[in-house]
């Protein structure tokens, strides 16, 4: 099962935001990318901090993930490092494995305040979404399905599981038989 929620809006104005709009979202301006407008600013009271070349918002809990929402800026349908823009969208990524339950109420006021901008196209699972429906039920369906396995989102354990580790059914043999080239063994040749 895929634990992550991803949502993406995306900016259909013809001017889009650059990194200097975008950076808005904590609070500040940043000194080397001046804003050409003051739109996500507005987002500020969500509680973003830039970290490295994304935002997050960070956990001032003891329990569940260091970064509760992160979210990414993308171009052509991908999440982009280093780039200053423009940004044709932005994604909103949040794992309903590695947080309390009740953090997904900060990801609907997220996902409100980033819907109410101007121009703005929010796409889940693949299709154009209006209200915050489909995600509310594809997080109550991972907690569902955690919960079944005994394990609590966002509690210690939950960080314990790789997000591989789900795709792995425990009644698979482990074929041993295969030959495995050894690092000395290639050095040798």
């Amino acid at each position: 099962m895929e634990n992550d929620i991803l949502i993406d809006f995306r900016f259909v104005a013809k001017d889009k935001p650059r990194f200097g709009e975008l950076f808005l979202i904590t609070g500040e301006e940043h000194p080397k990318f001046p804003p050409r407008s003051q739109t996500f600013m507005q987002l500020a009271p969500l509680g973003f901090e830039q970290l490295d070349d994304f935002f997050g918002i960070l956990n001032d809990e003891e329990t569940g993930d260091d970064v509760l929402i992160w979210l990414f800026p993308m171009l052509n349908g991908e999440e982009v490092f280093h780039n200053s823009g423009p940004f044709d969208a932005i994604r909103l990524s949040y794992s309903a494995l590695r947080n309390a339950p009740a953090n997904v109420s900060l990801l609907e006021a997220c996902f409100n305040a980033i819907k109410a901008l101007p121009d703005v196209e929010v796409r889940f699972d693949e299709g154009k979404i209006d209200s915050f429906d489909a995600v509310q039920k594809k997080n109550d369906e991972i907690v569902a399905h955690w919960r079944a396995n005994n394990i609590e989102p966002g509690s210690d354990e939950s960080l314990l599981i790789e997000e591989d580790d789900d795709d792995w059914d425990e009644d698979e043999d482990w074929d041993e038989s295969e030959d495995w080239e050894d690092e000395t063994d290639t050095q040798k040749k």
